[in-house]
C-alpha cells in the first residue's frame, strides 16, 4: 500500500512543503488529488475550526478526547459532517448531541478514528478490512465506490469508500491532512455493533438453518465472551523495556488488552437448499431444515451411532462427541479472524506456494486449514476462482491441491468477504466476525486423509488466540522498536506476563518476547518469539494443535544467531535427543550444510544439492523452505510484501541461518493433547532461544507417499 506520510518523515513533509512554495514549474504534473497541503493545526484545531463539523467535535468533546487529538501521533478520522450526525440524531428522535451520553459519544468517537496510523484513500485499495484497527480494537469494513471525476485532464475514474455500511468518504473532502493526521469526512456516522456474535447470525435471515443448529447446540452460549475484566496491563507495566537481541535492541510493551474474539464460517441457507446438486459434493439430498443438517453429520461423523448422544434430543444435541454438534463446532474458532489477517503474505513468495494456516477449532481435537489460493502458483485448479472482487488471492477452508498429488485433491469451502447488505455493518461485531462460505466442511475420514496428508507448517503466532484477539501482529510499518522513543511505531515487539497465553506454562525467571513481523528478518512470516532470562533459566510448555492419529516427524524452524542459546526438548514430558544448539558458530563445518539453489533467483540446483539434502537429513537437519525469503535488511525504507520476488529476496533454502531441525519422529494420537516443553541449559549473557514455527509431518510426506512424491523443497 502507498502511504500519504507517516509520523516518522513529518518534518521531511513540513520542509516540503516549504520548498514547494517556491517550485512551481512542476505542479501542474502532479494529480490534484495527489498533492499534499501543509496545515499547522492539529486533528483538535480541523474539527474547531470548521464550522461543518462543530456537531462531532462537540462528541469529541463529550468523549473526553480533544485533549488526545491535540498530542502528536498518528491519527486517522473519519469526521461526519453536521448533516451525517443529525440525521443520526434524527434515527435516534434526539434533537441534539447534548442528548447522548458521554459514553455513547466516546464510542462513536472511536469507532470513526484510527490512532496508529495515517490511512489516505488510495491505502484504502483493494482490501475489504482496513488493517489497522480503531479506538474500540475493531477492523473497520470498507466498501469500495467507483466514481468518475473530472480534471483538467478530462474524466478520471477513481474510488471512494462506504465504512462500515454507514458513511461514505465524501470524496472531494478527503485526505485533508493534519499535523498529527489525516481526515475524511463522511455522509454518516459510521456505527459499530455492540451486539455479541451469535446473537448477530440469528438476526441474518440468510442462514437461518445455521443460526438454529448454533443454539441447540449450545455453541451459541459458548461465543459470550468480550474481555478478561481481571487484566490490567499496567499491573505488569515496569516489564516494559529494551531487550538485546542479536545486534539490536527491540522495545517490548505489555500487551494492553485481554479481549477474547470469535469467527464463525456460515453456509447460507440457499446453498444448502441445493446442496445436492454440487459436482463436488458426494451428497443426494437438499438440506432445508436443521434435523437434514443433522443426517448430513451423520454421514460424516458416524463414530457413536447408537450412543445416547448420537441421538437428537436436547441433551445430546449439546454433547460435543454428537455429530451435529461437531459439524457446526467444526465451523467455528476461538479467535477474530479478519479476512486479510486470516493468513499473512509476509515472507512468503506467492508465486511458488500460496500463504496458509492451520487453526484449531471449536470442535475438540480437531484443525481447520485456511488457505489463500492465488492464480499465480501450481496449487490451484484451473476451474477454481481465485479472485473476489477483482482482487487475486481467495481464501479456501480445508482446500487441498497439488499437481503432483491430484489423488489428494479437495476443493474445500471458499470464504466470502462480505455477508448480505442488510447484515453488513454487523457483520464485524464487538466480539467476533463472520463469513459466508459455499460449502459445509468437517473434520471427518476424508478430510483427514486428504487434505491432512500434508506437511503443516504452524508459525507459532496462530498457536495462540490471544495474539489474533488482541492484534499483536502487523506489518503496517517494518521499522525496528530500538528505542522508547519508537514507541509511536506500528510493528510492536510484546512481552507476555504470566497466564496471558491460556495452555502456555513457563517459568517465572524466563521471558516470552514477541517480535513483530519484519521481512527482513530471518523468520517465517516475518515474526518469532524469544525465550530469555537474566538469570540465565527459563522453562515452556504449550500445546499443539491435534492432526490424525498416525506417525509423524515435528521439526522447529528457527534462526542460527551466535547469541543463541541451547536448549532440551520434550514431547509430552520425554526429552528427545540431545540439547539443540542454536548458535551459529561453526555449523556450516559441522554438518556440510551447502546452498541448496545455485542462485536466489531461480529453483536451480547445485550439483551436489540432492546428496547434501541427504547427509543433511541423516543427521536431523533440512534446508530452510524454498518458499519463504527474506529481503536486505534496510529500516529506513523497508520493502513491502505485496513488491517480493525472485529478483529482490533471498530464499531461505540458501541461507545456512534459516534451518529446520527434526526435534520428534513417532507417533501421535488425535485424540489426546500433545505438548512440547523446552528447557534452557545453556544462556549464559541472557542468549535467547528462539521459536519460529513448527511443523507437523505424517511420515507419508517425510518419506515417499503412495503415489510415489517426495517432499517438496518449498
Amino acid at each position: 500500500m502507498k502511504k500519504v506520510y507517516s509520523s516518522k518523515i513529518q518534518l521531511l513533509l513540513m520542509g516540503l512543503a516549504f520548498l514547494a512554495m517556491g517550485l512551481t514549474s512542476c505542479k501542474d504534473d502532479i494529480p490534484e488529488d495527489s498533492l499534499y497541503t501543509y496545515k499547522a493545526e492539529m486533528l483538535s484545531d480541523f474539527l474547531r475550526n470548521n464550522e461543518n463539523f462543530s456537531q462531532f467535535a462537540r462528541m469529541v468533546e463529550k468523549a473526553g478526547k480533544m485533549d488526545l487529538f491535540s498530542a502528536y501521533g498518528t491519527y486517522t478520522c473519519f469526521a461526519p459532517t453536521n448533516d451525517a450526525v443529525n440525521s443520526y440524531l434524527a434515527r435516534l428522535g434526539l434533537s441534539s448531541v447534548e442528548e447522548l451520553s458521554n459514553e455513547e459519544c466516546d464510542t462513536l468517537v472511536c469507532t470513526m478514528t484510527i490512532a496508529t496510523d495515517v490511512l489516505s484513500l488510495s491505502d484504502m485499495e483493494g482490501i475489504t478490512f482496513m488493517e489497522e484497527n480503531n479506538m474500540l480494537g475493531r477492523a473497520l469494513k470498507l466498501q469500495e465506490v467507483p466514481m468518475t471525476i473530472d480534471t483538467k485532464y478530462g474524466k478520471q475514474a477513481v474510488s471512494t469508500f462506504i465504512v462500515n455500511g454507514s458513511g461514505e468518504v465524501i470524496y472531494e473532502l478527503a485526505n485533508d491532512s493534519v499535523e498529527n493526521g489525516i481526515v475524511h469526512p463522511v455522509n454518516g456516522v459510521v456505527r459499530a455493533s455492540s451486539d455479541l456474535l451469535p446473537d448477530v447470525i440469528r438476526r441474518d435471515p440468510n442462514v437461518s438453518i445455521f443460526a438454529e443448529a448454533l443454539v441447540l447446540t449450545g455453541l451459541h452460549d459458548q461465543m459470550v465472551r468480550r474481555e478478561d475484566p481481571s487484566y490490567n496491563y499496567r499491573d505488569y507495566e515496569e516489564r516494559e523495556a529494551l531487550y538485546h537481541s542479536d545486534n539490536h535492541n527491540n522495545w517490548c510493551w505489555v500487551p494492553r488488552t485481554r479481549r477474547y474474539g470469535y469467527t464463525a464460517f456460515c453456509v447460507p441457507d440457499e446453498v444448502l437448499n441445493h446442496y445436492s446438486e454440487f459436482d463436488d459434493v458426494n451428497y443426494n439430498k437438499n438440506i432445508y431444515t436443521w434435523e437434514d443438517l443433522y443426517d448430513y453429520a451423520c454421514t460424516v461423523y458416524p463414530e457413536g451411532a447408537g450412543q445416547s448422544y448420537y441421538a437428537k434430543n436436547a441433551t445430546a444435541l449439546r454433547d460435543e462427541r454428537n455429530p451435529l454438534h461437531k459439524l457446526i463446532a467444526y465451523h467455528l474458532l476461538n479467535r477474530r479472524g479478519v479476512y486479510e489477517k486470516l493468513y499473512t503474505n509476509c515472507t512468503i513468495l506467492r508465486t511458488l506456494i500460496n500463504p496458509t494456516e492451520w487453526y484449531s477449532t471449536m470442535n475438540p481435537h480437531s484443525t481447520m486449514k485456511v488457505e489463500c489460493v492465488y492464480s499465480r502458483n501450481k496449487f490451484h485448479k484451473d476451474d477454481e476462482q481465485t479472485s473476489l472482487d477483482g482482487v487475486d488471492g481467495v481464501v479456501y477452508l480445508n482446500h487441498m491441491y497439488d499437481p503432483d498429488r491430484p489423488g489428494l485433491y479437495e476443493r474445500g469451502a471458499m470464504v466470502y468477504k462480505n455477508v448480505s447488505d442488510e447484515m453488513s455493518n454487523d457483520q464485524n461485531c464487538e466480539n467476533g466476525i463472520y463469513y459466508y462460505i459455499d460449502r459445509l466442511i468437517d473434520y471427518g475420514q476424508d478430510t483427514r486423509d486428504h487434505v491432512f496428508n500434508a506437511r503443516m507448517r504452524l508459525d507459532m503466532y496462530t498457536l495462540w488466540p490471544e495474539l489474533m484477539n488482541n492484534d499483536i501482529r502487523t506489518t503496517q510499518t517494518n521499522l525496528l522498536n530500538d528505542s522508547p522513543e519508537s514507541k509511536t511505531t506500528n510493528c510492536k515487539n510484546y512481552i507476555f506476563p504470566a497466564n496471558y497465553l491460556d495452555n502456555v506454562v513457563s517459568s517465572a525467571d524466563g521471558d516470552f518476547i514477541y517480535q513483530g513481523a519484519r521481512n527482513y528478518y530471518w523468520s517465517y512470516e516475518g515474526d518469532e518469539f524469544n525465550l530469555r532470562s537474566d538469570q540465565g533459566l527459563y522453562d515452556l510448555e504449550f500445546e499443539l494443535p491435534s492432526v490424525p492419529s498416525g506417525q509423524y516427524q515435528i521439526r522447529l524452524g528457527f534462526a542460527l544467531i551466535p547469541s543463541r542459546g541451547i536448549g532440551q526438548f520434550y514431547v509430552d514430558g520425554k526429552p528427545q535427543g540431545i540439547p539443540l544448539d542454536m548458535r551459529s558458530t561453526g555449523w556450516v563445518a559441522k554438518t556440510g550444510w551447502q546452498k541448496l539453489y545455485v542462485d536466489d533467483a531461480s529453483a536451480k540446483y547445485s550439483a551436489s544439492a540432492e546428496q547434501n539434502k541427504k547427509d543433511l537429513h541423516n543427521q536431523g537437519w533440512y534446508h530452510g523452505p524454498a518458499s519463504v525469503r527474506c529481503i536486505d535488511g534496510n529500516n529506513a525504507n523497508p520493502l513491502k510484501d505485496d513488491d517480493l520476488s525472485l529478483s529482490n529476496s533471498h530464499p531461505f533454502c540458501n541461507i545456512a541461518n534459516t534451518i529446520r531441525r527434526v526435534i520428534y519422529t513417532g507417533s501421535l494420537n488425535g485424540d489426546v493433547t500433545h505438548k512440547i516443553r523446552i528447557r534452557s541449559v545453556w544462556s549464559e549473557g541472557g542468549a535467547e532461544l528462539m521459536f519460529d514455527y513448527i511443523e507437523i509431518v505424517p511420515k507419508s510426506v517425510y518419506g515417499i507417499d503412495s503415489e510415489g512424491a517426495g517432499e517438496d523443497d518449498l
